[in-house]
Order: C-alpha cells, then sequence, then structure tokens
C-alpha cells in the first residue's frame, strides 16, 4: 500500500484550511464549530495540567498557538507541509519567544520529556499508525491530547474524497481508545465527545 500523501495533501491547500480558522462566527454558520471547541478543550487541558510548553504536532496555520501563548505557554509547533510551515511561521510572529515552528512531520518526534504537553488537533485522521505516534508524544510529554474523527456517513464522505486525493482517512470509536493508549504506554484521563466530529482525547502516561 503506497504511503498517503496527506503532507502534499496539505501543502497544495494550505490557504484553503487556514481560512477555516479566521471566522468563528463562519464557521460555526458551515457546521464546523467543533474545530474552535477542539482548540479550547485542548488549551483547557494542557493549562489544567500545569504545563508550560507544549509540542504542537501538525500545526497546521497555527490556530492553536494563540489559545497556548496567550496563556503563557511555549510552543514548539511541528509540520511537514511547507506552505503550512510559512503560514504558521507568520502566525507565530504574534508571540515573540513563546512560539517556534519547524519543517517536520510526526516520524521525526524523537524527543523525551521534551515538553508538558503534545498536542495534535487534526492529525490523527491521516496516521496510519496511530500508536506509534501517541507513543512518540507520550515519551516527549506527559501529557498527551488529540482530537479523533468518528466513524459515519461524515467519515465515508470524507474518505471518498480525500481517498481521490492519495490521502486516507481513519476513524475511531469510543471503545477503540483503551487499547489504542495501553498499546502507547498511556491510558485515557478524559474523552469528549465533538458532536458529530468525533472525540477529544486526554492521555497520560500509565503506571
Amino acid at each position: 500500500m503506497p504511503p498517503s500523501d496527506f503532507a502534499g495533501y496539505f501543502h497544495r491547500r494550505a490557504g484553503r484550511f487556514s481560512a477555516f480558522y479566521r471566522s468563528e462566527p463562519v464557521a460555526r454558520a458551515l457546521g464546523r464549530g467543533p474545530l474552535f471547541d477542539r482548540l479550547r478543550g485542548c488549551a483547557d487541558i494542557v493549562v489544567a495540567a500545569g504545563a508550560r510548553s507544549a509540542l504542537d504536532v501538525g500545526c497546521g496555520s497555527g490556530p492553536l498557538f494563540a489559545p497556548l501563548a496567550e496563556r503563557g505557554i511555549a510552543v514548539t509547533g511541528i509540520d511537514p507541509a511547507p506552505a503550512m510551515v510559512a503560514l504558521a511561521v507568520e502566525e507565530a510572529k504574534r508571540f515573540p519567544g513563546l512560539v517556534t515552528v519547524e519543517s517536520r512531520g510526526w516520524e521525526a518526534i524523537d524527543e523525551v520529556d521534551a515538553y508538558d504537553a503534545a498536542c495534535a488537533l487534526g492529525v490523527f485522521d491521516y496516521v496510519d499508525e496511530p500508536v506509534d505516534l501517541l507513543t512518540r508524544m507520550g515519551r516527549a510529554a506527559p501529557v498527551v491530547v488529540g482530537s479523533f474523527p468518528a466513524p459515519g456517513l461524515r467519515l465515508e464522505l470524507r474518505r471518498v474524497r480525500y481517498g481521490a486525493r492519495g490521502v486516507r482517512v481513519h476513524g475511531y470509536r469510543a471503545a477503540d481508545f483503551p487499547g489504542l493508549a495501553a498499546r502507547a504506554g498511556l491510558a485515557v484521563a478524559e474523552l469528549r465527545p465533538l458532536g458529530r466530529a468525533g472525540f477529544l482525547a486526554h492521555f497520560a502516561r500509565s503506571g
């Protein structure tokens, strides 16, 4: 099976995806309100954990930078799509000294205990090896937060649309998370429903 070309896809469509975050009222009118719900939910979890630093995996254009940096949390954003990185660098300029951006994919996460939290919003949708990503995030930080789409008609339509562009999309059921977490050396601390959009999952190191 050929690798899923999600980096190339998001490079080509960086402007379109970054536009989703320009106006919350418009996004909600278009049924994309969960994008903002997961940003706030992720930031709330990170802040409640007392984190002072966070790794933003697949940061895209940087929509999570403000919710974290405005609360004094230092953020390192990583993304493999060059056009997304360029947009994220511009967004990072709003928070000098607090936000840095690096051009790399999740497979290059090899840090150990380098951050207080690691977040991945809109990433697990496209990852063929979710346990590998969770494991890497759990090594990098004791608190892990991710968003996960749920199965259903909406996901099936996405699979058809993205599949035509060489991108695979994955869905997750609530019953999947304990097993995913255990295989990555983590435990599910909290699972928040995001309506039709799926779940926001908070993991912590087990043991």
